[in-house]
């Protein structure tokens, strides 16, 4: 991709799509352009006529990749975790919080990573113990894991302090409601320091901050089709949202998005520059259109797509 610019100060600018089609946009919307500089021999794919451009990579129109308006909340987070319509995050004190309308709503307990999806609401401790809440009650779940997700289709996942990835199907996350259930977590092969899932994939990023995809996973088999796919490009932490979507954070900050996953192409087809705090962010989280940001000053930003 080429360089992003700011829009003008005019009344709309037009954003071209891939697809050929187009929109206006008002400027406090989209809020960046980043020019496509893949080269076309001819243009009736696209629009009927491509604006003229004089840069020296000879790209043929704009693409409006990532049109977010940003809203600055209250409080400060190191980890945030957003599914199902819910919002959870933990501070540097490991004091869970939870949003109800407007404001941030303090929930017993010490967590230092949480999640919420439909299997519920999960989280691990500072000793790694692994926790589910059951009603207004954290209730212990036989385990160890330092990282855990709850986004797939009703099982959870994550990673160990051995960076060793797990997963728990259906049939004991969402019955569990006691310390002495009967578990049956699931071992992965592999070496992931972050685990996420969706409803139709799960994505990692190991300790080199090398990517990976594993496909065919849903309640029942939580493991998958049993192979690991590599995915070019390098970030340090990944997350996948309720509707497959998936977002990742680089160890310089900088967010990018997944192109293109499908329950038919879970892998998607490659990566956007999402130009958002460039450099100033460490954990991202997406759900219904919202993609929360946590910047590394532990700022939390609700970012609306347009």
């Amino acid at each position: 991709m080429g360089p992003t610019r700011m829009l003008d100060d005019d009344s709309g600018t037009e954003c071209r799509l891939l697809r050929g089609l187009s929109i206006t946009m008002q400027p406090d919307v989209c809020l960046t352009v980043t020019q496509s500089c893949a080269c076309f021999p001819s243009f009736p794919a696209l629009s009927d006529n491509p604006p003229p451009t004089t840069n020296p990579f000879k790209c043929f129109f704009f693409v409006c990749h990532a049109a977010f308006r940003c809203t600055h909340l209250s409080g400060a987070l190191v980890q945030i975790d957003v599914g199902v319509g819910q919002v959870f995050g933990v501070n540097k004190d490991d004091s869970i919080y939870t949003r109800l309308g407007s404001s941030w709503t303090q929930l017993p307990g010490k967590l230092k990573h949480v999640t919420v999806g439909p299997a519920g609401v999960w989280g691990a401790n500072r000793e790694n113990h692994i926790f589910k809440l059951v009603g207004a009650d954290w209730v212990t779940v036989p385990g160890l894991l330092k990282q855990i997700d709850a986004g797939g289709d009703q099982f959870v996942a994550g990673a160990n302090h051995g960076d060793a990835p797990f997963c728990l199907p259906k049939e004991n996350t969402v019955g569990y409601s006691k310390g002495n259930s009967a578990l049956n977590w699931r071992h992965i092969p592999g070496s992931l320091k972050y685990y996420s899932c969706g409803p139709y994939s799960c994505w990692g990023v190991n300790k080199h901050d090398q990517i990976y995809v594993r496909k065919g996973v849903n309640s029942f088999n939580c493991e998958g089709d049993g192979h690991w796919q590599h995915i070019p490009g390098g970030l340090s932490m990944i997350e996948v949202g309720s509707d497959g979507s998936v977002y990742g954070v680089n160890s310089a900050g900088d967010v990018f998005r997944r192109d293109s996953t499908s329950a038919c192409k879970p892998e998607g087809t490659g990566w956007s520059h999402i130009p958002l705090y460039n450099g100033q962010v460490k954990h991202v989280s997406y759900d219904l259109g919202h993609l929360w940001l946590i910047l590394k000053n532990d700022a939390i930003y609700d970012c609306t797509e347009h």
